[in-house]
């Protein structure tokens, strides 16, 4: 007697499962998106494709005064975002520094090639305040224990800028100072919250108005660098354009 055939030994089968499988998936997507795509389908659309639709449909245009243009700077192939919640001895400059050269000896890429995000908050504040905060307040060297990269003395201006290349006591090299590194492209946030947090521990020891302490800090920032509302938002933001997250102590 001849075997009978089961439906699932029909070449058929695979076929009309396959098919039936995509019909599930559209239902579950017209009912609301519930369901993931699977990665297969994921994998299907063009990285380029990915990243240019996660930026464009995250959030509705930014209101208020927030300087939001540096997300559509992130557009290279690579991009990183560093965290840095503490100044550990200027550890993410270095690691920018790190990263932008790995992939220049690695892959031959150039500065613009690469994108590069990082995040200053928390108690990394002072890495981000201009010379004239660190002369005028002698509690910011005292707060952080920070020396000057050439004397070796009391930071009496902010020591992860305008670093030489003889400096003896620096902490970073002069490719990676903060200066240095903003002129190749790479994208400095500043937490607004902990900058205001800064500004009234400073106003508190020198017992003056937190109001103009404030402003005056603001106004010292270094060159280039973009005040976010929070460092979490910027980091936040960093990934959701396409930055990969490297968390720093």
């Amino acid at each position: 007697m001849r075997e009978r055939r089961t439906s699932l030994d029909s070449p058929e089968a695979p076929r009309r499962g396959f098919l039936a499988q995509l019909a599930t998936a559209a239902v579950a997507l017209a009912a609301g998106g519930l369901v993931r795509p699977s990665r297969a389908i994921a994998d299907a659309v063009p990285n380029d494709r990915r990243d240019a639709r996660a930026r464009s449909d995250t959030t509705a245009p930014a209101r208020g005064p927030w300087d939001l243009s540096w997300v559509e700077r992130l557009t290279a192939q690579h991009r990183q975002v560093f965290d840095s919640p503490a100044i550990a001895d200027g550890e993410a400059l270095g690691k920018a520094g790190l990263y932008l050269e790995g992939f220049h000896q690695v892959y031959g890429t150039s500065d613009a090639d690469v994108n590069v995000v990082i995040v200053i908050r928390h108690h990394a504040i002072p890495m981000a305040l201009g010379d004239d905060i660190w002369a005028r307040y002698d509690f910011v060297a005292d707060h952080t224990k920070l020396k000057d990269p050439t004397t070796g003395k009391k930071a009496k201006r902010n020591p992860f800028v305008g670093v030489k290349s003889d400096d003896k006591y620096a902490l970073v090299d002069e490719t990676s100072s903060l200066d240095a590194l903003i002129k190749r492209g790479v994208i400095v946030l500043c937490c607004n919250l902990a900058l205001g947090g800064f500004a009234a521990e400073l106003a508190d020891d020198a017992k003056q108005r937190v109001d103009s302490v404030s402003a005056e800090v603001k106004r010292s920032l270094v060159p280039g660098v973009i005040v976010v509302p929070s460092g979490v938002f910027g980091v936040a933001r960093a990934e959701e354009a396409g930055c990969h997250y490297l968390g720093l102590a």
